[in-house]
């Protein structure tokens, strides 16, 4: 039984951390550029006024504003799976107790140890959870600082 439990635990950890893309490459003018975030979604599309608007040259500038708050995507995007640890470790702790055990003092041991698994993976959930938001907030205001110094009419902001 422990055995088929540790397993399951195991592939449910290794399933929270496949992510595609990665971080800023070198280029062999020296520049670091963004490698393509293959098919994660953009985490902020701004609202613009397309009127009057050339779709082409609104998509460039868009590229190239996300190229600059690319930091802050990274950041985001660790601070997500900060918190998918955070809740893996702790939902890990919660189906350890249910492991049986003989002794009264292996009893008290696994239900310090899985209440310890559950405070740590809740502090680490919501520290990452605090870091995603700032992060994303940082990230939509590059991106709207960048497309009003383009000219564009944002709609929300």
């Amino acid at each position: 039984m422990r055995l088929i439990l540790v397993a399951g635990l195991g592939l449910f950890l290794a399933a929270c951390n496949q992510t595609t893309g990665g971080g800023p490459v070198a280029s062999a003018d020296g520049s670091a550029t963004p490698v393509a975030q293959g098919d994660l979604p953009p985490i902020y599309e701004p609202l613009v006024d397309m009127h009057r608007v050339n779709q082409d040259k609104y998509r460039r500038d868009l590229a190239e504003c996300r190229q600059q708050a690319a930091p802050q995507e990274a950041a985001a995007r660790q601070a997500q799976q900060q918190v998918a640890a955070g809740t893996a470790l702790s939902v890990a702790g919660s189906v350890a107790s249910f492991i049986p055990v003989s002794t009264f003092r292996q009893a008290r041991t696994l239900a310090n140890a899985t209440d310890a698994a559950q405070s740590v993976g809740g502090g680490v959930a919501e520290g990452g959870a605090m870091k995603r938001d700032q992060a994303t907030a940082d990230y939509a205001l590059v991106i709207n600082t960048c497309l009003t110094h383009k000219r564009y009419r944002l709609l929300r902001g």
